[in-house]
């Protein structure tokens, strides 16, 4: 199995906030962008992206796209997280499918289904869920992260 190193996963992360999304769609993303991201978070898991805010005034969505160069990865899947501050694509209408793709939102008024959508947040190496506090700390079997 391929691993990847925990520096380069937590090293993304220094910057989330935990705050997990309300609502998701998964093999979603919207047909137009009203605004350029916020933050561009590359190689790391769909959960951190569902879990963490990344950018310093409120994010309204996140898209991630998953990259399979690491799908024999533990917490896979892995890819590319770009965070959004701009107004919310609305839900179906400006939504297409997207193989591979996983929308979260901050609000209850989009997405299809309730919560982050995805599982834990996991150890690379020994994909033990846990989860990160606010400062990118990530402990594995913790479940009360601040």
């Amino acid at each position: 199995m391929h691993f990847l190193t925990t520096a380069l996963l937590f090293a993304c992360t220094a910057t989330a906030t935990l705050q997990p999304a309300l609502m998701n769609s998964k093999n979603r993303c919207p047909t137009h962008y009203n605004c350029s991201p916020a933050k561009t978070s590359k190689a790391i898991q769909a959960a951190e992206c569902a879990y963490n805010t990344r950018t310093s005034t409120t994010q309204t969505f996140a898209v991630f796209t998953t990259d399979h160069q690491y799908d024999g990865n533990h917490g896979a899947p892995y890819g590319t997280c770009e965070a959004y501050t701009c107004a919310v694509p609305k839900t179906p209408g400006e939504m297409k499918d997207c193989a591979g793709s996983w929308t979260f939102f901050w609000d209850r008024a989009h997405g299809k289904n309730k919560g982050v959508g995805t599982g834990c947040i996991r150890d690379p190496q020994t994909g033990e869920c846990g989860c990160e506090d606010s400062d990118g700390t990530f402990t594995a079997g913790k479940t009360d992260c601040k």
